[in-house]
């Protein structure tokens, strides 16, 4: 069961990254934010580059940070959109259908590795942190799947106190402490790097697909596994409760600034389409 659950999970991470992201790049420009998440971009760049080249793809340009206005050369962006400064790989893969999933897989792999490297080296303060006040029993009953209405709208509820717990967290974390703030910040940056920024949805869908069904078997075939996912499961938890912490964050202030610049007259229907008709210029 708790494969199942991991899987949904790991869909929900990836989904959930995606939306960070993109609420980021709509109330700052994409490059700073790429910037920011620099350590991320380089780990999920260079396993998208490796996955590419060990299934035969050739790698025809590969930029961390475009320079360039929208990306693509065509001279055309608008503030905030999310191709502006975007990481740049083109690669034209050898198997059509295969080479832009384990690339994909490569990415998903190594980012989660450098999750766990992190949390192995530095993780432990904020994990603690967050396994206490209940948290530990809390996880415990997400791992199960839920079956009936009942338990869809129990989990719904332990949701909403994994958030809170989450918030509760943050205020409770020590950051004096070099580990915490750098553990974060790593988590968060390689957390958000998870989910595909210019490249193909389905690639990456293909690929948390695989990855479930592999954990799964590995699980089947070597059953000492279930214990070492349960250890891991506050982590998994961690990594999902961030996501939602930011996204909430996020959407009140993605919400915030557009109150803002529709109180100023910055963002009504006549200065948009003023906005467009400059760009096409």
């Amino acid at each position: 069961m708790i494969y199942a659950t991991f899987s949904v999970y790991l869909l929900g991470i990836l989904f959930t990254a995606m939306g960070v992201y993109r609420l980021w790049a709509g109330i700052v420009k994409p490059g700073r934010v790429n910037w920011a998440l620099l350590p991320g971009t380089i780990v999920a760049e260079m396993a998208y580059i490796f996955g590419s080249l060990i299934t035969g793809g050739e790698v025809r340009r590969a930029k961390l940070m475009d320079a360039g206005k929208g990306g693509s050369g065509s001279g055309k962006s608008s503030p905030g959109s999310a191709g502006e400064a975007e990481p740049t790989t083109e690669t034209k893969p050898k198997l059509r259908y295969i080479g832009p999933v384990v690339a994909a897989f490569m990415v998903i792999v190594a980012c989660g590795a450098g999750i766990l490297i992190a949390n192995a080296v530095l993780g432990e303060p904020v994990i603690d942190q967050f396994k206490a006040g209940g948290t530990a029993r809390l996880t415990d009953r997400l791992q199960k799947f839920p079956t009936t209405t009942a338990a869809f709208w129990d989990q719904f509820g332990w949701q909403i106190d994994l958030l809170h717990r989450m918030a509760t967290t943050f205020t409770e974390l020590k950051w004096t402490n070099w580990r915490v703030p750098l553990f974060v910040y790593l988590a968060m940056c390689l957390t958000i790097r998870l989910a595909p920024v210019r490249r193909p949805l389905r690639p990456t869908l293909a690929a948390v697909i695989v990855l479930a069904g592999l954990i799964a078997l590995v699980g089947v075939v070597w059953k000492r596994f279930d214990g070492l996912m349960g250890d891991l499961w506050p982590l998994v938890m961690y990594v999902w409760a961030s996501l939602l912490f930011m996204l909430w964050v996020s959407l009140m202030v993605r919400g915030g600034v557009g109150l803002a610049r529709a109180l100023a007259g910055k963002d009504t229907p006549k200065t948009r389409s003023r906005r467009r008709d400059t760009e096409d210029d």
